[in-house]
């Protein structure tokens, strides 16, 4: 690994070094009890003759032309820490105006960042507030000059990501889909430009924190949200593989091959597949008849690394939003007479609600808008099944029924046709408590054939 240098600085020595935040960067994100948390940790080892904050991971781009440019060290991992401490030092120094740094000259795009840095530039005011003015000078000497971390730099930003995910992989945990962010945007490294990583950056952090818009009960899924409860169980549930919760254990499930590197047979027809593709959308007829084509997903495909599995997410989060979200969806009338009923918003039917969304998602994937009523009519009757057979549901219930050998996930896997799930019969019992009523009498509708397709 092309590490250019591995050693302790002082906040002090770090600030002083051009520190820029690339665009790939997700945005400045801490919240209240992160930045009380770090503000508490220097108060109580401010005795200390050295306090060690953690590590910081920083490229150094070797190919840079300018001499600047040379110099620049983009942060990897550590921007939530590095700001809020270049924050607090700020704060502490607002009257001698000593403090010289280059993230003090960023611009913040991101409207999340903004927020957030006002909020606790706010509250660090209030925490250093009660200080003298010489504790808050001895208080920014011990955070300049006696606070270390440990600076990680690299030449190579394939390698930097390969290092911040193996650092936190045994370290504090990030969320899984940062890391798969990271390994992604590294099997793109050899293969694209920063323009086309930029943009798919760009695309998976409005995905992340999705616009809510005047009626956030029409927003779109966030992407934790697709990722975790729709794509990672429907991959699991399809395999017969448990798909309970989604880990940072567990990201294989979103890993798969780089085709540029990958010689197996039957890596050949997605090779073919995905040559195609750019061979068509590359044709200078494209630039007047605005006709481009994606690749064709399946949910339960081998994964391509890279960008593809950026539009992977994109596609998936695009067809739940078809479906769903807002009164245009496909299926909008259809969930809020069927699966919004007294009791709908308990934990357990929750689950249900969600087993059911995932196998209209799974069919839909397959076959489109084909019988699609009838197809939900049967996504319906098999996943809430649950609620006539049990009083009270938990994942794991809704886990063993969703990979049954016998079950509508491998249903769907094994068809051909849309008929073929359309005959498929789902269990049915009659229940013996009161809070399975109103999805009965759906039921029953469904079965009886007057339900309105």
């Amino acid at each position: 690994m092309a590490i250019v240098s591995n050693q302790a600085q002082t906040i002090s020595q770090l600030l002083e070094q051009s520190l820029i935040i690339p665009k790939y960067q997700r945005p400045y994100k801490w919240q209240p009890k992160n930045v009380n948390q770090l503000i508490d940790d220097i108060f109580n080892h401010r005795s200390k003759p050295c306090y060690r904050l953690g590590t910081v991971v920083l490229h150094q781009d070797k190919d840079s032309k300018s001499e600047q440019e040379k110099t620049d060290l983009n942060i990897v991992d550590g921007q939530q820490r590095l700001l809020t401490l270049t924050l607090l030092c700020s704060i502490l120094d607002e009257k001698e105006k000593k403090i010289s740094s280059s993230l003090l000259d960023h611009k913040f795009e991101s409207s999340i960042s903004i927020e957030n840095l006002k909020n606790n530039a706010q509250i660090i005011s209030e925490r250093v507030a009660s200080l003298s003015a010489t504790e808050k000078k001895e208080l920014l000497d011990f955070v300049l000059n006696k606070c270390e971390l440990i600076q990680v730099t690299l030449d190579d930003l394939s390698e930097a990501f390969q290092f911040f995910d193996s650092q936190n992989a045994r370290g504090k945990a990030l969320a899984p889909h940062d890391l798969l962010k990271a390994y992604h945007l590294r099997e793109m490294m050899d293969s694209t430009e920063q323009t086309e990583r930029l943009h798919h950056v760009s695309l998976w952090e409005q995905g992340v924190n999705p616009d809510q818009g005047d009626n956030p009960k029409d927003a779109p899924a966030n992407l934790h949200t697709i990722m975790g409860e729709f794509l990672f169980r429907m991959r699991r549930w399809i395999g017969g593989d448990y798909g309970i919760q989604f880990s940072r254990h567990n990201i294989d499930v979103f890993k798969g091959i780089n085709l540029d590197s990958t010689q197996y047979a039957y890596v050949d027809a997605m090779l073919a597949l995905d040559y195609a593709i750019e061979t068509f959308n590359a044709d200078p007829t494209r630039k007047w008849d605005k006709q481009t084509k994606g690749y064709p997903f399946q949910v339960d495909q081998v994964m391509i690394n890279g960008k593809r599995f950026f539009e992977y997410i994109q596609h998936y989060m695009a067809i739940h939003s078809t479906l769903f979200v807002g009164k245009d969806a496909r299926l909008s009338s259809f969930v809020d007479m069927h699966a919004k009923y007294r009791g709908s918003n308990r934990k357990g039917d929750s689950y249900v609600r969600n087993l059911f969304l995932c196998a209209v998602m799974y069919y839909y994937d397959k076959f489109g808008d084909v019988e699609l009523n009838k197809a939900a009519q049967i996504c319906y009757r098999w996943a809430y099944f649950l609620r006539l057979d049990l009083q009270r549901i938990g994942m794991e219930s809704v886990d063993n029924h969703a990979k049954a050998r016998n079950g509508l996930f491998r249903a769907i896997s094994k068809a051909v046709h849309p008929q073929q799930v359309l005959n498929f019969q789902p269990p049915y019992k009659e229940p013996n408590f009161s809070n399975a009523k109103d999805v009965q009498a759906s039921i029953e509708a469904m079965k009886s054939g007057s339900v309105n397709e």
